[in-house]
């Protein structure tokens, strides 16, 4: 497989990637992984460059849908955006947990270490000692709400490393209902 990255004005960041599987010239855009076209080895570059040209206007459209359900989360929601391997959903996990939990941490003031996304089965999330948060994949699967319920969970880790009354007290005055949130959660299965 061969792959090169341009640029259009009008458009924005497309990949090119050849394929000796593609029988056909195709436009994908999807959240969190943008444009992307797949062309047969034997086609030229300079085809599958005409050939985005030729559909820049439903690019355009689909690019800008992609960037609304990226700033939102309600893509997260959609069915038809839905992953379906755990590959996807890391895709789509590693493209909104980080940047998710560094606009909650901005907002309420919280410092951290780094965010790790990964296939953890036995917890939502963590917070070891030094600040570093790790939060599952799996989080993808919850309402939204809850993902937020999660990472300022571990946000607020990073000033009471116990559950103690001073912990509930603090996530409460973020969330406004935490054990409410803390019962929700416990109806989904993590995997």
């Amino acid at each position: 497989m061969s792959k090169r990255i341009r640029t259009y004005p009008s458009i924005g960041e497309i990949a090119f990637v050849k394929s000796r599987r593609a029988r056909k010239l195709t436009l994908s855009v999807k959240p969190w992984r943008g444009a992307r076209v797949t062309l047969p080895w034997y086609v030229a570059w300079r085809d599958a460059e005409a050939f985005v040209m030729e559909h820049a206007d439903w690019l355009r459209e689909k690019l800008r849908k992609a960037k609304s359900y990226e700033e939102s989360g309600s893509g997260l929601l959609d069915p038809l955006l839905a992953a379906t391997s755990a590959a996807e959903l890391k895709q789509q996990a590693l493209g909104y947990l980080p940047r998710r939990t560094l606009l909650l941490a901005e907002k309420h003031g919280f410092s951290f270490r780094r965010v790790s996304v990964r296939k953890s089965r036995t917890r939502w999330g963590s917070c070891s000692s030094v600040n570093n948060i790790n939060l599952s994949i799996y989080l993808m699967r919850l309402p939204l709400h809850l993902i937020d319920y999660v990472i300022l969970h571990e946000l607020v880790h990073t000033i009471h490393k116990n559950h103690s009354p001073a912990f509930w007290s603090m996530l409460d005055g973020l969330t406004g209902n935490a054990k409410e949130l803390a019962k929700e959660i416990r109806r989904y299965r993590i995997s």
